[in-house]
């Protein structure tokens, strides 16, 4: 927590949609002053939009972090998503991270991470992982592709 205050199902004394994890600083015993952190995990591939748009949306106030995790059914859904956030973004620090099964093997395990960090309209970095099986137990790996 880094010394901030997290909250889950934060609604912001009920102007916001629930919000799955938030961190809060400078509270002055009345109100808080410092949105540091909103983060939204999704598992279900048809809310991806819409966990964009909770993280995204205009509100009075704004995190200076954010992160979104969510699960995708393939590359092509993450380049549509990335473009709609990149339009969406207007903070200096996003990380969007989709899990996805796009490899084409059959498990019941996502085998593929892309993270994405957003600087405002612009993805300043990004990184692929790959996730095996290893005696049933999950590894997620870096694949240098220099």
């Amino acid at each position: 927590m880094l010394g901030y205050f997290p909250f889950t199902e934060d609604t912001c004394n009920g102007k916001n949609r629930p919000m799955d994890l938030t961190w809060w600083d400078n509270d002055d015993g009345e109100y808080w002053h410092d949105f540091v952190l909103h983060l939204e995990r999704e598992n279900y591939f048809k809310k991806d939009e819409e966990t964009l748009e909770k993280l995204f949306c205009e509100r009075e106030y704004t995190p200076s972090n954010i992160i979104g995790i969510m699960n995708v059914r393939n590359q092509k859904r993450i380049e549509e998503l990335l473009t709609q956030a990149k339009s969406m973004c207007k903070v200096a620090n996003a990380l969007l991270i989709f899990k996805t099964n796009s490899s084409g093997k059959s498990q019941k395990y996502f085998d593929e991470v892309y993270a994405y960090l957003l600087n405002k309209h612009n993805i300043v970095e990004s990184n692929t992982d790959y996730v095996s099986d290893i005696s049933g137990t999950l590894y997620m790996y870096y694949k240098n592709e220099k």
